[in-house]
């Protein structure tokens, strides 16, 4: 089947057929579809519509309504997407791990990607009646351990797994390789907003990004991390649904198969205040690792997963800095998400992230 380049594209005879394909719709057909655009602004390298749907003749489990995903239409952000290869890798993990990953991700009714043209569609199950945590307020604490809990949970079923190994198309942040490249797309960022970030970032916390670019592979190399598992990758209450004290985890292009508690550093400093991260987070870690041991991990330090934490803080300014290029700075939404997170990253200062940047 063809895969959509634009919403336009999700015709009621394209959908009768996608959902055909992936063994949603037996017999019946899509009579029509309304597109509702949500998640505007906040998609750097993606669309996201909701669908809704209209059939004629025996539908069965169809659904009412659907979520779709496809690349975005701007060719340089999509080139851009798929030379990182995260159209493919979202697609792969509904498609190849999704039943297997040991969290609840959305339902897949089809998925499909096409890495050297760019473009991918996933129509996922609509979970809007969930709730989405207060990521610019900070999120309560009780999601705050909802979310850490289930995040354990996913590392502690991959926990050195050697099946990772053979799905290349995950992210490997120790791969020299990926690192240098990584550090190409780092300083090249830096360069374009260099003057944005630092009237954005704390002070100290610029002068840590600004030493960590000429060394950000150097950095990746010099790690020796306990344990590999699969994270997330982009692991934050704005990609988590939560269901009654149940966590649904969505929207896995960053997802690697590297050091253990890169998600949980991505939680502290994206989804909580200053103040909260202070108070709880020490709670927090100490929940993670107890999470791990009731999953069968007995093997993990404290001490270590402060170090991958600390790693993983340097990830989470990595991931700003090349950001910062694609937000819809002009909406609302990207606006709200730099304001609220960029006093958080004084998280790196206060847990001397510095000290794993070679002079």
């Amino acid at each position: 089947m063809d895969i959509p380049r634009t919403v336009e594209h999700i015709t009621p005879e394209w959908l009768t057929g996608a959902l055909r394909a992936g063994g949603s719709l037996e017999s019946g057909q899509v009579k029509s579809v309304r597109i509702e655009p949500i998640g505007e602004g906040m998609g750097f390298v993606g669309r996201l519509v909701r669908v809704v749907v209209e059939y004629s003749g025996d539908t069965g489990s169809a659904p009412p309504t659907l979520i779709a995903k496809i690349a975005i239409s701007n060719d340089e952000v999509r080139e851009y997407a798929a030379g990182l290869g995260l159209y493919e890798r979202e697609t792969r993990i509904h498609v190849e791990l999704g039943d297997d990953l040991g969290v609840r991700i959305p339902k897949l009714y089809y998925g499909e990607s096409a890495a050297n043209a760019g473009l991918f569609v996933l129509l996922l199950e609509d979970l809007s009646h969930l709730r989405v945590g207060d990521e610019a307020g900070g999120g309560s604490i009780g999601d705050a351990r909802a979310a850490i809990q289930n995040a354990a949970q996913l590392h502690a079923r991959w926990w050195n797994d050697k099946r990772l190994v053979q799905h290349d198309w995950l992210n490997r942040p120790l791969d020299s390789g990926q690192a240098q490249t990584r550090q190409r797309l780092y300083l090249d960022a830096w360069e374009a907003v260099s003057g944005q970030l630092k009237s954005a970032l704390p002070a100290e916390v610029y002068e840590i990004g600004k030493r960590l670019g000429p060394n950000l592979a150097d950095v990746w190399s010099a790690a020796s991390p306990a344990a590999l598992t699969l994270n997330h990758g982009d692991y934050r209450l704005a990609n988590l649904f939560l269901d009654a004290g149940d966590v649904v985890t969505f929207d896995w292009q960053y997802a690697l198969h590297g050091p253990p508690a890169i998600d949980l550093a991505d939680f502290l400093v994206w989804s909580l205040t200053e103040d909260q991260r202070r108070k709880n987070e020490e709670s927090l870690i100490d929940l993670y690792l107890e999470t791990l041991v009731a999953c069968g991990v007995h093997t993990y330090t404290r001490d270590q997963a402060i170090q991958d934490c600390c790693l993983g803080m340097l990830r989470n300014l990595e991931n700003y800095v090349v950001s910062i290029p694609f937000l819809a700075m002009d909406s609302p939404s990207g606006r709200i998400w730099v304001d609220a997170v960029s006093p958080r990253m004084i998280a790196l200062a206060e847990w001397d992230c510095e000290a794993l940047v070679p002079d």
